[in-house]
């Protein structure tokens, strides 16, 4: 498996992506403008996983950052949305199968907020063949809308995915430290329980300790799931 995390550092203060360090910076201005992520590839030059990893890092920050809210949210970079979409990743990625590109949109519009890009992206990646990593991020995005109804509908299509184990290694020590019984609850056998999840989001005070650990849980999810989706594809 790729690790996409590993390429991107902070030097000085500064995050860097790539074997050259390019600058996270000029990398989202590149894209914001208008730039191709093919032509961002080729001119810095990147790779595919340097570019998602930059990408994610935007999304998801560093390992003190919170992530996304619980609830969706406006886009806090909308110039990205073209560089974020099936069609730009086909040139970037001419090998992978067009639902596992539209399941790798659905996540980075995800996690970049374009709530409607990314469900339109996870449902077309499910209607064409692509149902494990796409399923996960439709339930991601309605859990977020907020609908726990229907995100509870497609975590059960979803079933019990190969992240959940991960999931709930990187998940324990945060849940122990904040409470026991949530531990129990959320990660029951040591495997992952998105229902359990579900029902932390919604219930979840706004600004209270419990919806700041939600937050922070549901980032490991997000960067997890998205180093699962990439990884398949990459080259």
């Amino acid at each position: 498996m790729s690790d996409i995390w590993g390429r991107v550092l902070v030097r000085e203060g500064a995050p860097v992506v790539g074997t050259r360090g390019t600058p996270l910076g000029e990398v989202l201005d590149r894209l914001e403008s208008g730039e191709s992520p093919a032509h961002v590839v080729a001119s810095l030059p990147l790779d595919a996983a340097d570019l998602i990893a930059a990408l994610g890092y935007a999304a998801l920050g560093g390992e003190d950052a919170t992530g996304p809210t619980l609830v969706q949210a406006a886009p806090r970079r909308p110039r990205l949305a073209p560089a974020l979409s099936e069609g730009a990743w086909s040139e970037v990625l001419p090998s992978a199968s067009r639902p596992m590109r539209l399941a790798l949109a659905a996540g980075l519009f995800q996690v970049h907020d374009f709530w409607d890009a990314s469900h339109e992206a996870a449902q077309r990646a499910g209607d064409l063949g692509e149902r494990e990593t796409s399923a996960y991020w439709h339930g991601i995005a309605h859990r977020r809308e907020p609908d726990p109804g229907n995100a509870s509908y497609w975590f059960r299509r979803v079933g019990r995915h190969p992240l959940f184990g991960r999931l709930a290694s990187v998940a324990a020590p945060l849940l122990e430290a904040h409470d026991a019984a949530l531990a129990a609850r959320l990660i029951p056998g040591g495997v992952w329980d998105p229902s359990a999840f579900i029902d932390l989001c919604a219930g979840s005070r706004s600004g209270s300790a419990l919806e700041r650990l939600a937050v922070t849980l549901q980032r490991l999810e997000m960067k997890e799931l998205l180093q699962a989706t990439a990884s398949p594809i990459l080259p």
